[in-house]
């Protein structure tokens, strides 16, 4: 019998993720148009339905699906450099609206609009 010690590490994974944390030199770094942001389970249907429509129109989106506080939230919106954010409560899922926020406006709460699904495709399609 020889004793014997192993490890693996997954290097292909690794390679993989520092390409897309760490743009190659000459590349703009990935920059998302939009950070949907929702609470609440009727909320989170609500804001994948949203996500992938917005995607298939040609937008970058990321979608927070973590059920932490909004504020929490934001601040992940904030820090991935997108300009709109789309808030969705379950009050809002239940009217079909959603709050359209502007991240890189003035940052007053005069920036954030109320409007439907429909204009809100048609707003950043």
């Amino acid at each position: 019998a020889t004793a014997a010690i192993g490890w693996a590490l997954g290097m292909e994974r690794l390679v993989l993720l520092l390409a897309q944390a760490v743009p190659l030199e000459g590349q703009a770094p990935h920059a998302v148009d939009v950070y949907v942001v929702s609470r609440g389970e009727p909320a989170e249907a609500v804001a994948l339905q949203v996500a992938r429509n917005l995607r298939q129109a040609g937008r970058s989106v990321e979608l927070d699906l973590s059920a932490a506080a909004f504020g929490k939230q934001f601040r992940r919106a904030d820090r991935s450099g997108a300009r709109w954010a789309v808030v969705i409560g379950d009050a809002e899922a239940q009217r079909g609206e959603v709050l359209l926020r502007d991240l890189r406006g003035s940052g007053s709460e005069s920036q954030d609009d109320r409007i439907t699904l429909a204009v809100l495709y048609e707003r950043l399609s």
